[in-house]
Protein backbone atom coordinates (compact mmCIF):
# COMPACT_ATOMS: atom_id res chain seq x y z
CA UNK A 1 0.00 0.00 0.00
CA UNK A 2 1.65 2.92 -0.84
CA UNK A 3 1.59 5.99 1.34
CA UNK A 4 -0.70 8.29 -0.63
CA UNK A 5 -3.35 5.20 -0.57
CA UNK A 6 -3.01 4.09 3.39
CA UNK A 7 -6.07 4.95 5.39
CA UNK A 8 -5.80 7.28 8.14
CA UNK A 9 -5.36 5.14 11.43
CA UNK A 10 -6.97 6.95 14.50
CA UNK A 11 -3.70 5.94 15.98
CA UNK A 12 -1.03 7.88 14.11
CA UNK A 13 0.85 10.45 16.67
CA UNK A 14 1.85 12.95 14.92
CA UNK A 15 -2.02 14.00 14.21
CA UNK A 16 -1.95 17.87 16.17
CA UNK A 17 -5.57 18.72 15.71
CA UNK A 18 -9.20 16.82 15.23
CA UNK A 19 -10.07 16.25 11.89
CA UNK A 20 -13.37 17.47 10.41
CA UNK A 21 -14.05 14.23 9.42
CA UNK A 22 -14.61 12.84 13.03
CA UNK A 23 -16.93 15.82 13.95
CA UNK A 24 -20.59 15.31 14.05
CA UNK A 25 -22.99 16.97 13.47
CA UNK A 26 -25.16 18.39 16.82
CA UNK A 27 -28.36 16.36 16.01
CA UNK A 28 -26.01 13.21 16.01
CA UNK A 29 -24.43 14.24 19.59
CA UNK A 30 -25.50 12.06 22.75
CA UNK A 31 -28.52 14.28 24.19
CA UNK A 32 -27.28 13.92 27.76
CA UNK A 33 -25.97 17.19 29.61
CA UNK A 34 -22.36 16.92 30.50
CA UNK A 35 -23.62 17.71 34.18
CA UNK A 36 -26.24 15.15 34.58
CA UNK A 37 -24.44 11.93 33.24
CA UNK A 38 -24.14 9.13 35.34
CA UNK A 39 -20.69 7.60 35.97
CA UNK A 40 -22.04 4.54 37.28
CA UNK A 41 -22.00 2.08 33.73
CA UNK A 42 -24.52 -1.11 33.67
CA UNK A 43 -22.54 -4.03 35.55
CA UNK A 44 -23.35 -7.58 34.30
CA UNK A 45 -22.67 -10.59 36.13
CA UNK A 46 -21.95 -13.80 34.26
CA UNK A 47 -22.69 -15.52 37.13
CA UNK A 48 -25.44 -18.13 35.46
CA UNK A 49 -24.43 -17.86 31.90
CA UNK A 50 -24.40 -21.81 31.10
CA UNK A 51 -28.10 -21.88 32.73
CA UNK A 52 -31.57 -19.96 32.69
CA UNK A 53 -29.91 -16.83 33.38
CA UNK A 54 -28.67 -16.87 29.72
CA UNK A 55 -31.59 -15.27 28.79
CA UNK A 56 -31.69 -12.81 31.53
CA UNK A 57 -27.74 -11.63 30.86
CA UNK A 58 -28.57 -11.87 27.31
CA UNK A 59 -31.73 -9.21 27.47
CA UNK A 60 -29.36 -7.02 30.13
CA UNK A 61 -25.91 -6.98 27.44
CA UNK A 62 -28.70 -5.55 24.86
CA UNK A 63 -30.19 -3.16 27.01
CA UNK A 64 -26.92 -1.65 28.11
CA UNK A 65 -25.80 -1.47 24.73
CA UNK A 66 -29.24 0.67 23.60
CA UNK A 67 -28.94 2.48 26.42
CA UNK A 68 -25.22 3.23 27.29
CA UNK A 69 -23.19 1.97 24.51
CA UNK A 70 -20.99 0.56 26.97
CA UNK A 71 -20.72 -2.15 29.91
CA UNK A 72 -18.67 -3.70 32.59
CA UNK A 73 -18.97 -7.81 32.90
CA UNK A 74 -18.11 -9.41 36.23
CA UNK A 75 -17.86 -12.98 37.10
CA UNK A 76 -16.55 -13.58 34.32
CA UNK A 77 -14.14 -16.28 35.24
CA UNK A 78 -11.20 -14.69 33.49
CA UNK A 79 -8.18 -14.84 35.74
CA UNK A 80 -6.87 -11.22 36.24
CA UNK A 81 -3.37 -11.73 35.01
CA UNK A 82 -4.35 -13.28 31.60
CA UNK A 83 -6.82 -9.87 31.31
CA UNK A 84 -3.08 -7.81 32.27
CA UNK A 85 -1.37 -9.56 29.92
CA UNK A 86 -3.84 -9.49 27.06
CA UNK A 87 -4.15 -5.45 27.95
CA UNK A 88 -0.56 -5.25 27.77
CA UNK A 89 -0.13 -7.08 24.63
CA UNK A 90 -2.88 -5.05 22.63
CA UNK A 91 -1.32 -1.84 23.55
CA UNK A 92 1.75 -3.05 22.04
CA UNK A 93 -0.23 -4.03 18.74
CA UNK A 94 -1.64 -0.68 18.71
CA UNK A 95 1.29 1.11 18.84
CA UNK A 96 2.66 -1.02 15.67
CA UNK A 97 3.47 1.49 12.51
CA UNK A 98 0.10 1.25 10.18
CA UNK A 99 1.84 -0.83 7.40
CA UNK A 100 2.16 -3.91 10.33
CA UNK A 101 -1.21 -3.45 11.52
CA UNK A 102 -3.34 -3.42 8.16
CA UNK A 103 -1.53 -6.86 7.53
CA UNK A 104 -4.66 -7.79 9.04
CA UNK A 105 -7.25 -5.93 7.86
CA UNK A 106 -10.34 -7.75 7.83
CA UNK A 107 -12.38 -5.79 5.46
CA UNK A 108 -13.42 -7.92 2.29
CA UNK A 109 -15.58 -9.51 4.53
CA UNK A 110 -12.39 -11.40 6.02
CA UNK A 111 -13.66 -13.43 9.48
CA UNK A 112 -11.69 -11.26 12.12
CA UNK A 113 -8.41 -8.89 12.38
CA UNK A 114 -7.88 -5.23 12.67
CA UNK A 115 -10.18 -2.52 11.14
CA UNK A 116 -10.18 1.20 11.39
CA UNK A 117 -13.89 1.02 13.00
CA UNK A 118 -16.62 1.96 10.24
CA UNK A 119 -14.99 5.00 8.36
CA UNK A 120 -12.97 2.31 6.05
CA UNK A 121 -16.38 1.19 4.98
CA UNK A 122 -17.12 4.51 3.26
CA UNK A 123 -19.07 6.56 5.92
CA UNK A 124 -19.16 9.82 5.62
CA UNK A 125 -18.38 10.48 10.03
CA UNK A 126 -15.72 8.56 10.96
CA UNK A 127 -15.07 7.13 14.41
CA UNK A 128 -11.92 7.24 16.22
CA UNK A 129 -11.44 3.89 17.16
CA UNK A 130 -8.91 0.94 15.73
CA UNK A 131 -10.49 -2.64 16.64
CA UNK A 132 -8.62 -5.78 16.86
CA UNK A 133 -11.84 -8.47 16.79
CA UNK A 134 -12.02 -12.55 17.02
CA UNK A 135 -14.90 -14.58 16.05
CA UNK A 136 -14.89 -17.32 18.00
CA UNK A 137 -18.88 -18.93 17.09
CA UNK A 138 -19.31 -20.99 15.26
CA UNK A 139 -16.36 -23.15 15.65
CA UNK A 140 -15.68 -24.07 12.27
CA UNK A 141 -15.51 -20.68 11.01
CA UNK A 142 -12.46 -19.37 13.59
CA UNK A 143 -9.45 -18.51 11.33
CA UNK A 144 -6.41 -18.42 13.47
CA UNK A 145 -4.12 -16.81 10.59
CA UNK A 146 -6.20 -13.53 11.30
CA UNK A 147 -4.25 -13.22 14.62
CA UNK A 148 -1.28 -10.70 14.56
CA UNK A 149 1.95 -12.01 14.70
CA UNK A 150 3.63 -9.03 16.32
CA UNK A 151 4.28 -8.58 19.37
CA UNK A 152 5.57 -12.12 19.80
CA UNK A 153 3.62 -13.35 22.76
CA UNK A 154 0.08 -12.30 20.87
Amino acid sequence: MSPTSQPFLPTILDEKTLRPTFIRPEDQCPKVAYNQFSPDIPVISHVGIESDSHATIREAVATACKDWGIFQVIDHGIDTSRIAKMTQLSKEFFALPPEEKLRFDMSGGKWGGFIVSSHLQGEAIQDWREIVTYFLYPVRLRDYSRCPDKPEEW
